[in-house]
C-alpha cells in the first residue's frame, strides 16, 4: 500500500525530512588553508569549497609605498607566515601587516561576507569573529581603531573587544573603542591579542584602521588571526527548507482532517 494513503506515515516523513534540512555552520578564514600573494592588498577566498568566494579581505592606505619587508621572514608584507602567533601552540599563520606608519598614513582594513552562496555583492555573515596579534610598541604604540561592522541598512554596529593582553590597552566605548600598545611584546606572545567580535548581529563588512602614534615613519607590524563566521544568504536555504517543510505539513494534516471528517460522516447521518 503507499505511503500516500497513510497521511500519517506521510507527515512523518515530512517531519524527518525537515530534520535534514540544510542549516547555516560557522566557516573559518584558516591563514594555514590559503594563499596570499606577498605584497598584495585584495584577495578573496572559497572557504567552503562550493567554488564561490565567501570572504575578501582589502587592505588600502592614505599613501602609497607605506609596506615593508617582514624582518624576521625577509617577505614583503601584508604576508601570511607565523612571525605574529598570538601565543597559539602549535603555532599557526596569521596575515602579517607590517608598515611604515606616520601621521596621516593609516592603513584600513575591510573585511567582506558574500553569504556563502552568491557573488561579492549578496554578502552577510554573522558569528564574526578574530583575534589580532602582536599590539605593542615597536618603535611607536601600534593603534587599531575606528573599529567597526557594517549591517543591512548600512547601521555602523560596535564589535565586543576581549581578551585583550597585557601590552594592549583598550580605551572607549561602542563604536569609539580603540586599542594602543602601551609596551613591547615578543612576536610569538598573547601579550599584544585583543579579540574582535560581533555576536549574533548579521554584517556585510567589518572596517577597521591600524596606525601608529603621530611622528615621523616609523615601523609598526600586527597580525590578523584565523576569521570565523556563519554565512546568512539573503535567502537562506535552511529558513526556506524550514518553510517548505512546515507549509507541507501543514497542507498534509489539513488534507488528513478533512479525509476524516468525510468518512465520519455517514456513520454520524446513521446515528
Amino acid at each position: 500500500m503507499s505511503i500516500f494513503r497513510k497521511p500519517s506515515l506521510v507527515l512523518a516523513a515530512v517531519a524527518f525530512a525537515c530534520l535534514l534540512a540544510p542549516q547555516a555552520r560557522a566557516l573559518v578564514l584558516d591563514w594555514d588553508s590559503v594563499a596570499w600573494a606577498q605584497g598584495s592588498l585584495i584577495n578573496s577566498f572559497d572557504v567552503n569549497g562550493d567554488g564561490v568566494n565567501d570572504v575578501k579581505v582589502e587592505i588600502t592606505s592614505q599613501q602609497a609605498n607605506i609596506w615593508a619587508n617582514d624582518p624576521t621572514s625577509g617577505e614583503q608584507a601584508p604576508t601570511i607566515n607565523q612571525t605574529m602567533t598570538g601565543g597559539l601552540i602549535p603555532a599557526q599563520n596569521s596575515l602579517m601587516l607590517a608598515a611604515n606608519l606616520k601621521t596621516h598614513s593609516d592603513t584600513t582594513i575591510q573585511i567582506s561576507f558574500s553569504g556563502g552562496n552568491g557573488p561579492l555583492n549578496t554578502p552577510g555573515a554573522a558569528n564574526v569573529s578574530f583575534t589580532l596579534f602582536d599590539i605593542d610598541i615597536t618603535t611607536n604604540s601600534d593603534i587599531i581603531s575606528e573599529i567597526y561592522g557594517v549591517a543591512p541598512d548600512g547601521t555602523h554596529v560596535a564589535p565586543t573587544i576581549t581578551n585583550v593582553g597585557s601590552t594592549a590597552t583598550l580605551t572607549g566605548t561602542g563604536l569609539n573603542q580603540m586599542l594602543e600598545g602601551n609596551s613591547a611584546s615578543a612576536n610569538n606572545s598573547g601579550n599584544g591579542n585583543a579579540t574582535i567580535s560581533f555576536g549574533s548581529t548579521l554584517i556585510y563588512d567589518v572596517f577597521f584602521t591600524f596606525s601608529n602614534t603621530a611622528g615621523a615613519p616609523r615601523y609598526q607590524d600586527i597580525g590578523i588571526g584565523d576569521i570565523t563566521f556563519t554565512p546568512v544568504p539573503e535567502i537562506n536555504p535552511a529558513v526556506a527548507s524550514a518553510g517548505s517543510c512546515l507549509l507541507a505539513a501543514g497542507m498534509l494534516a489539513l488534507i488528513h482532517r478533512r479525509r476524516k471528517v468525510k468518512s465520519d460522516a455517514p456513520e454520524r447521518s446513521r446515528s
